[in-house]
């Protein structure tokens, strides 16, 4: 491509972002040194019987949150243990107590050493509870013997995987936007569920009062094999959805807030109903492979309200048309993901691929191929600094209908450009933020040890490839003048969630400054 070889210096950042493998391998974790004693010792060979997993070890207190999952033995020394979420392994706690909330599940062994455990009425143990003092770990013969002092890595953490963890109770859905004006509802997460649970039923119901209409979703799936480590999966749903592709752009959550508070409504809409029903196998709890038949019925929906808080004399915009007909598809999906967490994550990758084939072979009223690959990577580079890098392809052959166009220029994308502004069935997207915290710079200055520094850039293109016989077919004619472009500083909270974005255009002067606030990562 003509652009490629005027601007390779692009090239060679974006690769070399993905493929320094030291940096990607660092951790935040703290040197401690120790009393390796005896204790220690001989209690983890006694009591952790299944020590072919992960052992995590940690020295303070220790918190699993809820609707975290930890894959694996834990160790605490000299620390309570409290757990609110799962933990798929044994639990030894040295010289502390162990603390089992309500809605907690534990799959193993819990032992207290010289401590106790206090079990919550609705939480579910599926293992032995022991609670015995130092002096019964060891034989008599060897409990006077010389202890050693030592230094290793805590290498305690969540994990987060491709895994469907669900939630642990019902979670109540209120939104609002054009189409449905409020809509109230009330849904059933997908879950992994306990050890020999291997049936899920998942989904939602609600109404919205606007639009006047019930939406749900029923959907039910059947595990195989192991669940976490070596999972089959078949499953079905049904749905009646007033549906949005936007979700990638900004939140439900967002969208709402910004809807009822400043009058804008940044998603789009369409109803959808009919059936899915797919098949996954997970080679590793990172890496998973789906394929989805969905027979689905779309048509357009229209704005019903133009209600909110404030915005003056604004009007909501008038919701776009679709291409309305049955779709009959076949879709295959790989899915990559080892990021530490799912909506704040500081390290880790996180890849997809998504092929979707549509055609009169299996009765669809479209015929259209469509390609969607994306790779995001989380790079730390020091405890107050990080790289978070995101690069999204598209393209497709055959005429993609309406609702299946690429789209970009916003907030996520292009950040400097306006919303949706260019369209297409051909897309490139690159994203890089560099974010460092002012401690790595100065030492508690008001309140700026609280907050985060990012300076990012966006770069990307969407248009039109009149021929679309081929996914290849565009891209050899690109040059650089087509790429539009920009540059911008985000301060957040130390997190990252709630962040104030101020970006600037460098590829043209017109309205070169956009201000948004996010309470939710880019990407």
């Amino acid at each position: 491509m003509k652009w490629l070889q005027k601007n390779n210096k692009y090239l060679i950042v974006i690769i070399l972002f993905f493929i320094i493998p030291g940096y990607s391998q660092w951790e935040e974790n703290n040197e401690i040194e120790i009393s390796r004693d005896e204790i220690h010792k001989y209690a983890e060979r006694k009591y952790i019987r299944n020590n072919q997993r992960d052992t995590y070890r940690y020295y303070e207190d220790t918190i699993i949150d809820e609707n975290k999952i930890v894959i694996g033995n834990i160790v605490v020394i000299k620390g309570d243990l409290t757990i609110k979420g799962e933990v798929d392994g044994d639990i030894l706690v040295i010289f502390g107590d162990v603390y089992i909330h309500n809605h907690a599940i534990v799959t193993g062994n819990i032992t207290s050493i010289d401590g106790h455990i206090k079990q919550y009425e609705y939480s579910i143990i599926t293992g032995n509870q022991i609670e015995t003092s130092s002096t019964n770990v060891f034989r008599k013969t060897s409990y006077n013997s010389e202890s050693r002092t030592t230094t290793w890595k805590n290498s305690f953490k969540d994990k987060y995987s491709t895994l469907p963890l669900g939630e642990l109770e019902d979670r109540v859905l209120v939104r609002y936007n054009r189409v449905q004006g409020f809509f109230l509802g009330l849904e059933l997460p997908k879950n992994l569920g306990r050890k020999y649970q291997y049936f899920s039923i998942h989904g939602f119901g609600g109404y919205g009062f606007k639009e006047k209409t019930w939406r749900y979703q029923l959907g039910v799936d059947r595990y195989f094999f192991n669940q976490r480590d070596y999972r089959f999966e078949i499953g079905a749903k049904v749905y009646d959805l007033t549906d949005t592709r936007d979700d990638w752009i900004i939140t439900p959550l967002e969208n709402t807030l910004a809807a009822v508070l400043i009058h804008e409504d940044f998603q789009d809409f369409y109803r959808r109903n009919g059936i899915e029903l797919h098949i996954s196998q997970n080679w590793t709890i990172f890496l998973k492979g789906t394929l989805y038949y969905r027979n689905d019925k779309y048509e357009s929906v229209s704005k019903n309200t133009d209600w909110a808080i404030f915005g003056g004399k604004k009007f909501f915009r008038e919701n776009p048309e679709i291409d309305v007909g049955r779709m009959h598809s076949i879709i295959g999906e790989i899915y990559l993901d080892t990021r530490n967490d799912h909506q704040l994550p500081i390290r880790g990758w996180y890849g997809k691929l998504i092929m979707e084939m549509s055609n009169s072979k299996i009765s669809s009223d479209f015929f259209f191929n469509q390609y969607i690959l994306e790779l995001r990577h989380y790079m730390p580079l020091s405890r107050g600094e990080r790289l978070d890098l995101r690069v999204k392809l598209g393209s497709s052959e055959g005429k993609l209908p309406l609702q299946k166009l690429f789209e970009l220029g916003g907030i996520s994308s292009l950040r400097a450009h306006r919303y949706k502004e260019f369209q297409g069935n051909r897309m490139i997207l690159a994203n890089f933020e560099y974010n460092i915290s002012p401690r790595t710079i100065a030492h508690d200055i008001l309140f700026l040890s609280d907050l985060r520094l990012i300076l990012f850039s966006d770069i990307g293109c969407a248009w039109n490839d009149k021929t679309n016989n081929n996914l290849l077919d565009g891209f050899s004619l690109l040059a650089w003048e087509h790429f539009k472009s920009d540059i911008g500083i985000a301060i957040t909270d130390y997190k990252g969630q709630y962040r104030l974005n101020i970006a600037k255009k460098t590829d043209t002067s017109f309205n070169p400054i956009t201000i948004t606030f996010r309470i939710a990562k880019p990407f």
